[in-house]
């Protein structure tokens, strides 16, 4: 019987330290749900003391400080702010020199395989010793009675015929 009388006296004082943990966790909780009360009504206090500033009201000279250095943060944000703003406004301006750039470096390109086509089909029309026409935007052989180019599409009007040996 000590056995289950020394189990029960365990369990008893389990029991207690349970209780007396979930007591103090409750008060606890209670502590912290009123100390938030507290902080919202301090919000709340100062809310009305800055609508009062807002409007011009007179306050004592301690409230009249604490607002005027709420006043001096509220500034420091704006600058701030608009800091921000410069930064990204300078981004973006530096993104759009990146894009146009290699844009103009894409188009220098093209340009440059176009020429390339020309001079090759100029060659090519010179060895076989006809004069045949080649589109002036990329180089590409043009068909007699086409009236645009079948590769850029530019109108045969700025083709210009190459020319060459005719046998």
């Amino acid at each position: 019987m000590a056995f289950f009388d020394k189990l029960g006296e365990m369990t008893k004082i389990v029991s207690e330290k349970a209780n007396d943990s979930l007591a103090t966790n409750n008060l606890i909780a209670e502590i912290n749900l009123t100390k938030g009360n507290i902080q919202a009504l301090q919000r709340e206090l100062g809310e009305h003391y800055w609508a009062k500033f807002a409007v011009g009201e007179k306050l004592d000279d301690e409230a009249m400080f604490i607002c005027d250095k709420i006043v001096l943060a509220q500034d420091k944000i704006k600058v701030l702010e608009n800091q921000i703003e410069q930064i990204k406004a300078e981004g973006e301006a530096r993104k759009a020199e990146r894009a146009a750039a290699k844009a103009e470096q894409k188009a220098a390109e093209e340009a440059e395989k176009a020429a390339e086509k020309v001079e090759e089909a100029e060659k090519a029309a010179e060895k076989a010793g006809i004069e045949r026409p080649v589109c002036a935007g990329c180089g590409a052989d043009l068909t007699e009675g086409v009236k645009f180019c079948g590769q850029c599409g530019t109108p045969v009007e700025a083709a210009e015929p190459v020319e060459g040996v005719v046998e």
